[in-house]
């Protein structure tokens, strides 16, 4: 870091600028550096150097406990998120047992329904049996010579029921 000299206000000059500077400038831009961090005074410079080593530590230090600090926070925030992962973890394995209780449910219900269906049709198709029996049982029986005599006996008294009923 170079110098400049000219202004009141000291500011940093641009080594190329310092190349093709004449003799005088380059001692007096020499000069001003001596005096500022006065290269001439042994005792002063080690003191400067004890001064910038201590900035540094504690610039150092001061980084390290940043980042310390930083790193407790993303454990904090790793160990929280790790936490939440647990519990929807969790959560999703209860989901899972459920989805297998319904599916299982599920599959009971439609067990049951296909053997309600079979039994439903089973007691149909013997009610049906049974009926066609009976009508088979009843045409054999209006077919008997007994049951016709009968109804011929009872042809006058149907008659007069008919007439009393509509009168």
């Amino acid at each position: 870091m170079i110098v400049a000299m000219s202004s009141s206000v000291t500011r940093v000059v641009d080594p190329l600028d310092l190349q093709d500077a004449s003799r005088e400038r380059l001692l007096a831009e020499i000069g001003l550096l001596q005096h500022r961090y006065s290269l001439t005074d042994p005792g002063r410079l080690e003191s400067r150097i004890r001064e910038l080593e201590a900035q540094l530590e504690s610039a150092e230090n001061l980084r390290v406990a940043k980042h310390d600090a930083q790193v407790a926070k993303h454990d904090a925030q790793v160990a929280k998120h790790d936490a939440q992962v647990i519990e929807l973890q969790n959560e999703i394995d209860d989901l899972k047992m459920s989805l297998l209780h319904v599916r299982d449910y599920a599959r009971g219900c439609a067990a049951e329904l296909g053997e309600a269906r079979t039994f439903f049709e089973i007691h149909i198709a013997d009610a049906d049996r049974k009926v066609r029996l009976a009508r088979k049982k009843n045409q054999q029986i209006y077919a008997t010579r007994t049951w016709k005599m009968g109804r011929l006996v009872m042809l006058p008294i149907r008659i007069v029921r008919r007439i009393i009923k509509v009168g």
